[in-house]
């Protein structure tokens, strides 16, 4: 094969539109990556607009962390694209390295923190430009030999104001790994779509697996629509409110743009830096790990605030003023909420020995992961059976069970204990 201007060197690789070759732009004596349409697409009208507009696109974004694009061309039948020749191997292949390496730990978290940064701040200069990327995913994420990011293959990108676009509202465009629930569903999308999956690249740098697996799309998909997040591995837990923001199922609950994950991975840093202690690895000991907040924070929220509660009359009966203590908590996992329960139980019981009688019912909200959601109704049901929760059992409770992602999970009621 023969392009005029370059002196093509090596195969880098293929997909399924294109290969990628090493060459030499004589122009400049310098390496390049050139990218040219397989001769069987070609003929095909479809593709080629797809190519070009592949090209354009990307020839329109000048950022640090994008690949940068020098030359756009047709010859004969072959059209192609020279790009700078990024080095260092994709993020797929080193995520691999390690699933492999039985003595590797997988990424260092200070690396992993580097990736995030590069490519949220590409996919915030592309947000600008109104460019919606629509696969990010390990594959098209590549590493400079200085250790930076750069996100590839713009190929089925394309602007939010295009009326002309090739791929239009009601076409599952991605890859059902790495795509959001928005995505699946065929709905049109914008650059929060991109920032779930980069949440969904997060989970498989941390976790060293996606979020979800299944046999075919379709399975997948339903679990990017419907299923939980997955908790992390206990010693990265103190990434989970990163992630839980970055992947909920809402785009309104998402990100709503790049620099707003730099600006909260930051401050995650700050924090973790601040107090190493924090980690959610357990303690020698086996105590329950300190309960991680939505807001990044260690530290509970305060109970005084919350013992100030409301009087409410009910409609019958001279004792029946009902005192609201709203208590309110978030647990990734069960010995998480166990741990705070029991704190928050010492704070009512005290409450209610100073109220006494007067005190009829108590409304607890508790936000917790979904997938702990049965093992935490069960422990509240057996607080009549519990010494340690005499007072708890001797009222009337109303349980509101939400998840972490803010949709409900179930409303009951505990009624007190028969003597």
């Amino acid at each position: 094969m023969q392009i005029p201007g370059y002196t093509i060197q090596s195969e880098l690789g293929q997909g399924g539109m294109a290969s990628v070759y090493l060459a030499i732009q004589q122009s400049f004596d310098r390496q390049v990556a050139i990218k040219v349409m397989k001769s069987v697409l070609a003929a095909d009208p479809t593709f080629s607009q797809r190519f070009i507009r592949e090209a354009k696109l990307m020839a329109q974004l000048s950022h640090p962390h994008i690949v940068p694009v020098f030359d756009v061309g047709q010859h004969g039948d072959l059209h192609y694209m020279a790009m700078e020749h990024i080095a260092g191997g994709t993020l797929k292949q080193r995520l691999k390295d390690c699933t492999e390496d039985a003595s590797n730990k997988g990424l260092d978290e200070a690396v992993i923190e580097i990736i995030i940064t590069n490519i949220a701040a590409a996919l915030d200069y592309a947000g600008e430009h109104d460019i919606v990327h629509r696969d990010v995913k390990p594959d098209n994420i590549m590493f400079r030999r200085d250790g930076s990011t750069v996100l590839m293959d713009f190929g089925i990108a394309r602007p939010l104001q295009d009326a002309d676009a090739m791929t239009q509202m009601g076409t599952v465009v991605g890859t059902p790994k790495y795509m959001s629930p928005e995505q699946h569903r065929g709905r049109d999308v914008d650059s929060r779509a991109d920032l779930y999956s980069l949440g969904v690249v997060l989970f498989e740098m941390l976790a060293g697996r996606p979020p979800y697996s299944g046999e075919d799309a379709m399975s997948i998909g339903i679990k990017h629509i419907s299923e939980p997040i997955p908790l992390l591995p206990l010693e990265k837990r103190h990434w989970q409110p990163l992630l839980r923001k970055l992947m909920a199922k809402d785009p309104e609950q998402r990100f709503q743009r790049g620099n707003d994950v730099i600006i909260a991975l930051k401050a995650l840093t700050a924090a973790s830096a601040a107090n190493p202690a924090s980690s959610s690895t357990p303690s020698a000991s086996g105590a329950a790990a300190p309960v991680k907040f939505v807001d990044g924070n260690t530290t509970p929220p305060k109970l005084e605030s919350r013992l100030r509660t409301k009087e409410v009359k009910e409609k019958s009966g001279l004792l029946s003023s009902i005192y609201v203590y709203d208590i309110y908590l978030v647990a990734d996992d069960f010995n998480q909420f166990q741990g705070h329960f029991e704190k928050i139980s010492e704070e009512l019981f005290q409450w209610g020995k100073q109220r006494g009688k007067k005190c009829a019912k108590v409304k607890f909200k508790a936000t917790v992961h979904p997938w702990i959601a049965g093992r935490v109704k069960e422990y509240l049901r057996n607080l009549s059976r519990a010494e340690s929760h005499a007072y708890l059992s001797s009222i009337t409770i109303d349980i509101n069970l939400v998840g972490a992602d803010g949709q409900p999970i179930e409303q009951y009621k505990l009624e007190p204990a028969q003597s």
